[in-house]
């Protein structure tokens, strides 16, 4: 899926700006970026998919996806091929990409009786590149949360671990780290601040969601998955790691590439 989008309003980018004309590609699925007449220089930005615990009673949250931006001289050839990372459960989120230029590698899905951490994935070959958050370990009665998502102002944030409340273990730059069912609140992102307040009109913004807890959706832009023992709240998309079994919520967890021109 392709969905060549003109930017709007990329005023809100206040990391990054405006690059080129201004227009925008959107990739949700792998395809093939064809080169504009007259562009030979693209901002591309990859998103990893997040992993996927193999069980709702995993004992370990799972990595969020890795991060990558770069300016890319596409003037050697017509196409570029452009592959976004999968998730599904019990599994490792796939590794998004365009071309040989960049990459970023998806988190790792904590397997069923997993015991310990398990790393986020990370940008390759980037002018900038981030790592997802980890999915953390278990206390004695509770799973541990996963990681959320990287995003253009770093890394994201790690699961909490089990039912702790501290709130620096899931708080990331990016993509806040997910919970578990009995944690007082959710992992925030984009330097703390709640989904709320994060512009919703600006690229920078991907990736920067809060994370969620159980039986709670509210992981957008990319934050964590849940923790606990009967999860039904994906990952936020993209990449945001989770430890759902639910097929359809895979999607949350699925990577992204965008190309700016």
């Amino acid at each position: 899926m392709t969905i060549p989008t003109p930017t709007v309003s990329l005023a809100a980018n206040l990391g990054t700006g405006v690059f080129g004309n201004g227009l925008v590609q959107v990739f949700g699925a792998s395809g093939t970026f064809t080169v504009p007449f007259g562009i030979s220089r693209v901002r591309v930005r990859v998103w990893g998919a997040g992993g996927i615990s193999a069980q709702a009673t995993s004992t370990s949250g799972s990595g969020g996806g890795g991060f990558a931006m770069k300016v890319v001289d596409v003037s050697s050839g017509p196409t570029v091929a452009v592959t976004v990372g999968t998730a599904s459960v019990g599994a490792n989120g796939g590794t998004s990409s365009f071309g040989s230029f960049v990459s970023a590698t998806g988190g790792v899905g904590a397997a069923a009786a997993a015991t310990t951490v398990s790393a986020g994935g990370t940008g390759v070959g980037g002018d900038i590149n981030f790592t997802g958050g980890s999915g953390n370990i278990p206390d004695s009665t509770t799973n541990g949360g996963s990681g959320g998502v990287a995003g253009v102002f770093g890394n994201g944030g790690t699961g909490n671990t089990g039912t702790t409340t501290i709130i620096t273990t899931r708080n990331g730059n990016s993509g806040g780290g997910g919970v578990s069912a009995t944690a007082v609140s959710v992992g925030l992102g984009l330097f703390g601040l709640p989904t709320s307040l994060v512009p919703s009109t600006s690229l920078d913004s991907i990736g920067t969601g809060a994370g969620s807890v159980t039986l709670n959706t509210s992981a957008t832009n990319g934050g964590g998955g849940p923790g606990g023992v009967t999860p039904t709240g994906g990952g936020g998309f993209p990449g945001g790691g989770s430890s759902s079994t639910v097929a359809n919520l895979a999607l949350n967890s699925y990577g992204l590439v965008i190309v700016e021109y």
